[in-house]
C-alpha cells in the first residue's frame, strides 16, 4: 500500500517498528511516519532537518558535543534503530543519521523496552531504508545550500537479469565549509541485494559511512559575571572553539534478513546486523567565564583527545502468528534476540589556554604540537575494553476484539551484561572509576581485573483502542523501559544502575479520508537513574573533572497532530507539544527539586503548507511552500540558571515540478533571527543556530 504524501498519521498504513504489521489506527501507541516525499519537499539531508514535522520531538539533550544527533521526545532521550535493529548506543558519541536511501522515517513516543529490550524512554526513531525493485529506476539530486554546502544524492535500481534477484545502491557526497567555520565532508555507499525464492524474502545490504566534521562543543559562553544568564550578546560567528577540533568516523554495517512465509498462519524473520565503527575525536571540554584583571576570560578550557573503535553485532529471530480463536483475530509476535557489542576507548586531555576577552574572542592556540596531553586526576583519561552482552525473550499480542475494539499486550524479558576492563594502569582519574561501596567517589579500573554488572529487568506495554464511529477512535495505554547505561565517553557508566521510564497515554484519532487527519494525546512519563557527567574546575588543582550527577524528572504534556487538505492542491502539516517537565528528585542538590529539566522546552510549534499552482505549459506545476517553527525557551542547567531563548523561525520556497523532473529554491529563517538549537552541555555554552539560509535542489527520476 502507497504511502499517503499528505499526511504524517497514515491512520490506514502500518509502522514497521511496530512489529506486527497492524496499521497505525488500531495500535494504542502514538506512532508517526515521515515519508521521502515530504523531507525531499522541505530540502532536509539530515535526519535533524525533518524531525520538525513529529510534534514533541526536538534536537538536544546534554552532551551532543556539537557532531552528532541527539534528539528527545515528549522530553525523554531517544533510541535510533536501522531498519528494525537497533543502531549504535545512543546517549553518548554517537552518529549524524543520514537519508540516503531512507524511503520513511518512523517515530515510536515513549518506552519501547518492550519491543526492542535496551531503549530509551522517550522514543524510538526508525530508519526504514528502500529495497531493491524489479522494476528498473533511478534518480540523481544535488542541492546547493549556503555556506558553500554541496549535496550529491544517487540512487538506481533493477533486476540482475537472474530469476527472483534485484539490485539496488544509494550513494551521497557531501561537503560544506558549514556555519561559523565547522567544516564537514561526508560520503556514503549503500550496495543490496534482494532475493526472492518461493515462501522467502531475503535481503542483503552493505552500508559504508566516511564523515569528517569539525565539531562546536562549547558554543557561545553564557553572560558574565557567572556565565549564568543569557547566552553572550555577540555576533553569531563569534568562535570560542579550538581550530584543532575533529569528529572523523567510520562505519562499516552488514545487514542481512529473511522473511520465511511457513504458511498462511506463520512468517517467520530471522534478521542480522553487524557494525564496526571507528572514532577520531578532538573536542572541546569545559569553560568557565571568569574576571581576570580588566576583562572577562573563558578559562579551565581543554581538548580531549579520543579514539574508539566498536564492533555491534545483532540477531533476532522472530516468528509471527495471524490466526482466530472464535471471532478475535490476533497477531501473535514472538521473538529472541542476541546482541553483543565490544569497545575499545582511549582517552587523554590537554589545557588550552584562556581566551582572554569573551567579548572579542581570539582561540589563542596555534599548533597541536604545542599542547601537552596528560592523565591525571585533572585530566579526564581513560584506556579500557568494555562490553555489553544483551539479551532478551518477548511475546507481542495484537487482539481484535471486535471490530470496535482492539487490544494490545507485551512482555519482555531482558538480561543485560555491561562490563570493563583497564588495558593499562592509570592514575586515579574521575572520568575512569567504576561505583563500588569501598569508596564514595569511585574504584579505578584495573588491568587483569574486569568489572561487570548485570541485570534482569522485565518491560512490558498494554493498551486499547475503541472506535465510536469508523473514523474517530480513542485510545489509552501504558509502557515502561529500561536503559543500561553503557557507551565509550565515560567508562564508569558499566557499573550503574539502568535507567527507568513509564508513560501513561491517552488520546484520540479522528479522520476524514482524504481531507483531515488528527491526532491528539494527553501523556506524563518519568525518567529515572538519569546519568548526566558535568565538566567542572577541579576543585583541589589545575583542570577539569568529570561530575556524576543522578537525578529524576517527570513530563507532562499535551500533544497535537493534524494534517488538513482543504482543496487538492493545498495540503496543510502542523503539530503543536505543551510539556511540563519537572524534576522530581535530585540528591545532589535538593534545591533544585521542582525547577524545569535541562534541555526540555515547554512548547513546541510546527507548520507545513504547500499549494499547486497550475501554470500554462511549458512550466507546468509550481509548488509554493511555507514553514514556521517555534520552540519555546529551555534552560542547560538543573538550577534555572542558563537560558537558551527560543524564537520563531519561518521558511518558504517554490519548485517546479515537471514530468520527472523537479526543481526547488528555498530560504530558510527568513527574517534572519538569532536563534540556538541546543545548551552544549558540556561547562560551555549555547549552540547557536543558522540564520538566514538559501538552498536550490535539482532532482531527477527515471
Amino acid at each position: 500500500m502507497p504511502f499517503d504524501l499528505t499526511t504524517t498519521t497514515p491512520f490506514n498504513l502500518p509502522a514497521s517498528l511496530d512489529k506486527t504489521g497492524t496499521p497505525i489506527r488500531d495500535v494504542p501507541r502514538s506512532i508517526q511516519i515521515i515519508p521521502r516525499q515530504l523531507f525531499e519537499q522541505q530540502g532536509a539531508t539530515t535526519l535533524a532537518d525533518t524531525l520538525r514535522n513529529v510534534s514533541g520531538v526536538t534536537q538536544g539533550g546534554q552532551f551532543a558535543f556539537g557532531f552528532y544527533d541527539r534528539f528527545v521526545i515528549r522530553g525523554l532521550n531517544a533510541t535510533f534503530l536501522n531498519d528494525g535493529l537497533p543502531d549504535t548506543t545512543s546517549d553518548l558519541t554517537g552518529i549524524p543519521h543520514s537519508l540516503t536511501g531512507v524511503e520513511r522515517v518512523e517515530i515510536l513516543k515513549g518506552p519501547g523496552s518492550a519491543l526492542y529490550g535496551s531503549s530509551q524512554p522517550g522514543g524510538t526513531i526508525n530508519l526504514v531504508h528502500a529495497r531493491p525493485s524489479d522494476t528498473p529506476a533511478a534518480s540523481v539530486t544535488e542541492q546547493i545550500d549556503s555556506f558553500a554546502t554541496t549535496t550529491t544524492d544517487i540512487s538506481a535500481t533493477g533486476p540482475t537479469g537472474t530469476p527472483n534477484i534485484d539490485w539496488r545502491v544509494d550513494g551521497r557526497f557531501q561537503d560544506s565549509e558549514g556555519f561559523r567555520g565547522l567544516h564537514s565532508q561526508v560520503g556514503e555507499i549503500l550496495p543490496a541485494l534482494s532475493w526472492r525464492p518461493e515462501n522467502h524474502d531475503v535481503e542483503l545490504r552493505f552500508e559504508y559511512r566516511h564523515l569528517e566534521q569539525l565539531p562546536d562543543a562549547t558554543g557561545i559562553p553564557f553572560s558574565p559575571p557567572k556565565g549564568t544568564g543569557l547566552p553572550l550578546a555577540v555576533p553569531v560567528d563569534f568562535r570560542y572553539y579550538t581550530p584543532f577540533a575533529k569528529a572523523d568516523q567510520d562505519i562499516a554495517r552488514v545487514f542481512a534478513s529473511d522473511a520465511w512465509t511457513v504458511d498462511d498462519f506463520l512468517v517467520v524473520n530471522n534478521r542480522m546486523s553487524f557494525t564496526n565503527r571507528s572514532v577520531d575525536i578532538l573536542r572541546d571540554a569545559g569553560g568557565s567565564v571568569n574576571l581576570i584583571g580588566p576583562a572577562y576570560e573563558l578559562t579551565n578550557r581543554q581538548l580531549r583527545a579520543q579514539s574508539d573503535n566498536i564492533n555491534d553485532l545483532i540477531y533476532q529471530l522472530e516468528p509471527t502468528w495471524r490466526f482466530q480463536i472464535g471471532e478475535m483475530k490476533q497477531t501473535l509476535v514472538s521473538g529472541f534476540e542476541a546482541r553483543r557489542v565490544d569497545a575499545q576507548s582511549s582517552r587523554q586531555t590537554a589545557d588550552l589556554p584562556n581566551i582572554s576577552n569573551i567579548y572579542a574572542p581570539v582561540v589563542p592556540e596555534q599548533a597541536l604540537s604545542s599542547l601537552t596531553f596528560k592523565c591525571d586526576s585533572g585530566h579526564s583519561c581513560n584506556n579500557d575494553d568494555l562490553w555489553a552482552r544483551l539479551y532478551g525473550l518477548y511475546l507481542i499480542d495484537q487482539i481484535q476484539v471486535t471490530d470496535a475494539l482492539k487490544l494490545r499486550i507485551s512482555g519482555r524479558q531482558n538480561w543485560f551484561t555491561t562490563a570493563g576492563e583497564a588495558r593499562a594502569l592509570l592514575p586515579v582519574n574521575s572520568g575512569n572509576v567504576y561505583p563500588c561501596p569501598s569508596n564514595p567517589t569511585g574504584c579505578p579500573f584495573l588491568p587483569g581485573v574486569p568489572v561487570s554488572r548485570f541485570d534482569a529487568p522485565f518491560s512490558w506495554d498494554a493498551g486499547a483502542v475503541y472506535f465510536l464511529q469508523p473514523h474517530l477512535s480513542v485510545f489509552a495505554g501504558y509502557s515502561n523501559s529500561s536503559y543500561p547505561i553503557f557507551n565509550t565517553e565515560e567508562p564508569q557508566t558499566v557499573g550503574q544502575a539502568p535507567e527507568h521510564g513509564t508513560q501513561y497515554e491517552a488520546g484520540i484519532r479522528y479522520e476524514i479520508p482524504s481531507k483531515l487527519t488528527i491526532s491528539t494525546a494527553l501523556y506524563q512519563a518519568t525518567r529515572e537513574n538519569v546519568f548526566i557527567l558535568n565538566t567542572v574546575p577541579n576543585p583541589s588543582g589545575p583542570g577539569n573533572v568529570d561530575q556524576t550527577t543522578f537525578f529524576n524528572y517527570r513530563v507532562k504534556g499535551w500533544e497535537t497532530d493534524i494534517t488538513v487538505r482543504p482543496t487538492e492542491r493545498w495540503t496543510i502539516i502542523a503539530n503543536l507539544a505543551l510539556q511540563n517537565p519537572t524534576i522530581t528528585t535530585y540528591p545532589q542538590t535538593p534545591a533544585d527539586v521542582g525547577n524545569l529539566v535541562p534541555s526540555v522546552p515547554t512548547v513546541l510549534a510546527n507548520l507545513w503548507t504547500t499549494y499547486d499552482l497550475m501554470v500554462s505549459e511549458p512550466v507546468g506545476v509550481l509548488r509554493a511552500s511555507f514553514g514556521a517553527r517555534y520552540r519555546d525557551r529551555e534552560y542547560a542547567d538543573a538550577g534555572e540558571t542558563r537560558l537558551v531563548p527560543g524564537a520563531p523561525l519561518f521558511d518558504a520556497g517554490l519548485e517546479r515540478v515537471k514530468d520527472r523532473y523537479v526543481f526547488k529554491i528555498g530560504i530558510n529563517n527568513i527574517f534572519d533571527r538569532q536563534n540556538f538549537l541546543y545548551a552544549d552541555g558540556t561547562g560551555g555554552g549555547a549552540f547557536p543556530g543558522p540564520g538566514r539560509m538559501a538552498y536550490v535542489r535539482l532532482s531527477a527520476k527515471w
